[in-house]
């Protein structure tokens, strides 16, 4: 894993300039810089190339012993800005294809070479009606079965143009959203055959997606990269600015352990004042961390995250953002509450795609407010619950079908498997507070504005929290072998940006409730300040590792019995072992934080 910056205004400096923050670079403990390299500049003329910009810098960064990644971009040149109209042109497009192949092949064998970033996103293909038209003929076998599915009254193939597609309503929407997204996945794919033609090592060294991160907290940082890393095939970036109070070596370790290619630090070069000072306060801890990073990257191949829990990430509804903004925000804030608090919980988690398989093991499905659910989806989901597992649905969950059609609300999915549906009013209770508890344990939630009650069927569910005598927030509804917990209110939307105690109450409820617990439990974090924990096996070894909130001195865990299988796990970062001592049944150990504020366990 490499340590970037940016020097993406390179070509506004004079050699000697461009050699000064190079090795200023270098200087600050950087080991890779990232610059652009754009067609629109590149490429002078049809076909024709000027790399000398980007052989001085490859020759440059090798001077000052970096690495460099250049960042691919395909804007369109000026001399060409008439003869390619969009990326959908086949010309267009075989123009970019040439021009990727034509970098690659120049720069992959540079011994300096770090990895190419490829960017390509979905916002910069420009709508084709022609493409459009194709799509749709492949996809419906006759204007009669498409008229019937979109809701449309098309009488000729040549009418349907994309501009025209709001007239028609949400469906219609729906497809164009549909084909943009398969769109690009055709042309992301066309780029990845591209490089593995020049060279099939070149592509396992090729990142083709940078995802932006801006956690406000370490807490946020774990959720967001274990979201990441869950969604990526291809090698990654992580690009964001460190939390507060957070050390380097946290995100270092941090984005290594879920599998980064790079850590991009924040930092312009436009003049030597603005470049972040970012010099290690002690050169040998550095050298300590850094050697102890490709340690842990050995170790750590091999190993996963021994979940029980999976987080149901729905592109379908984020989808509906063009049309409905509330129902995708709502999936987002959810989708990032659900992951802080469970890595608050200490309970390891995979986000689960829609239309792919379930981890194996998995007990809990959590569905945070998916607005849209595809039909071959809902299935699985319902199958998975009826095999033994257990569904949370909080908030509206399918109230829309795949294309975005609105369902009435018994013929929704959940509606018509359990016959537990949403009221068609909503309640606004006087405090957004609801008190809710079982047994000695009451504790309060934050339920937003208004709420949605259930309307139950009392044969076949069990209220878990009332509102009131008539209506339900809460049911639990059993089915087949498992069982569905249907929640009516959005109760996590509320807790994107701050822990909320009440909510992972809740979670550690409803993962009781379904045989999952945490692995690991936090006893006395002195400073009051619990560490966040990530754990990682395999069937021979495991792997826990621990970063210490800065007023945290150390930490008391426990284990179930037989946990660690040896009493004397290795430490790696400060070497030596740690002892594991046997208390009534349950392992125990405790360990102080370390001035890296980082403890990686291994057996």
């Amino acid at each position: 894993m490499f340590r970037i910056t940016t020097f993406s205004d390179y070509r506004e400096y004079s050699p000697a300039g461009r050699r000064r923050i190079l090795a200023r670079i270098r200087g600050d403990s950087f080991d890779a810089v990232r610059f652009r390299i754009d067609r629109a500049v590149t490429e002078t003329a049809f076909h024709r190339y000027d790399d000398s910009f980007a052989d001085t810098f490859f020759e440059d960064a090798a001077a000052e012993g970096l690495k460099a990644i250049p960042a691919l971009l395909f804007h369109t040149p000026p001399w060409a800005r008439d003869a390619e109209p969009s990326f959908s042109d086949p010309g267009t497009w075989r123009n970019v294809l040439l021009f990727l192949e034509h970098v690659v092949t120049r720069y992959r064998n540079r011994p300096e070479l770090a990895f190419f970033q490829v960017i390509f996103k979905p916002s910069a293909i420009p709508d084709s009606d022609p493409a459009f038209r194709e799509y749709l003929m492949r996809r419906y076998p006759s204007m009669k079965a498409l008229n019937h599915a979109l809701n449309t009254c098309y009488s000729a193939l040549e009418d349907i143009s994309l501009k025209d597609c709001g007239i028609f309503g949400i469906r219609m929407q729906m497809e164009r959203r549909l084909f943009r997204r398969r769109d690009y996945e055709r042309k992301l794919a066309d780029l990845m055959e591209t490089v593995r033609a020049v060279s099939p090592q070149t592509l396992s060294h090729t990142v083709f997606l940078s995802h932006r991160l801006a956690p406000s907290d370490l807490l946020s940082a774990h959720a967001l990269l274990q979201e990441t890393a869950d969604r990526c095939d291809a090698p990654y970036l992580i690009h964001w600015r460190p939390p507060a109070g957070t050390a380097e070596p946290e995100l270092e370790l941090c984005a290594c352990a879920h599998g980064a290619s790079g850590l991009v630090f924040p930092g312009r070069c436009r003049t030597s004042g603005l470049f972040p000072a970012v010099s290690p306060a002690h050169p040998d801890a550095e050298r300590a961390m850094t050697a102890f990073l490709e340690k842990y990257r050995a170790l750590c191949a091999g190993l996963s995250v021994p979940a029980e829990i999976g987080v149901f990430r729905s592109r379908r509804t984020g989808w509906l953002a063009g049309i409905r903004k509330e129902p995708d925000e709502v999936h987002k804030r959810s989708l990032h509450a659900w992951s802080r608090a469970l890595t608050a919980a200490s309970l390891p988690f995979r986000i689960v795609e829609e239309g792919a398989e379930f981890p194996r093991k998995l007990k809990l499905l959590v569905l945070p407010s998916v607005a849209a659910l595809d039909d071959a989806d809902a299935e699985r989901l319902l199958a998975f619950a009826w095999e033994g597992g257990t569904l949370f649905c909080e908030g509206g969950c399918g109230h829309y079908s795949g294309l975005g059609a609105c369902l009435d609300p018994e013929h929704r999915c959940f509606a018509e498997a359990t016959g537990v549906m949403e009221g068609p009013e909503c309640v606004k209770p006087a405090n957004p507070r609801v008190k809710c508890g079982s047994g000695a344990e009451t504790f309060f939630l934050n339920a937003g504005e208004s709420l949605t009650p259930w309307i139950s069927v009392p044969k076949f569910s069990e209220t878990l929290i009332p509102l009131d005598g008539k209506r339900d927030l809460v049911c639990r509804v059993p089915y087949g072998k498992g069982k569905m917990i249907l929640c009516a209110p959005v109760f996590s939307a509320c807790c994107q940006e701050k822990r909320n105690a009440g909510f992972e109450k809740l979670i550690r409820r409803v993962c009781s409730s379904a045989g999952v617990y945490p692995p690991v439990r936090i006893l006395k974090p002195s400073g009051g300040a619990a560490p966040l924990l990530q754990l990682l096996e395999n069937a021979e070894h495991r792997m826990l590792f621990l970063f210490f909130p800065p007023q945290t001195s150390g930490c008391e865990l426990e284990f179930p019995a037989g946990f660690w299988r040896k009493r004397l796990p290795v430490d790696l970062l400060r070497g030596g072992n740690v002892r594991v001592a046997q208390h009534s049944g349950v392992q125990r150990m405790k360990l102080k934080a370390s001035p890296e504020r980082v403890s990686v366990l291994y057996e």
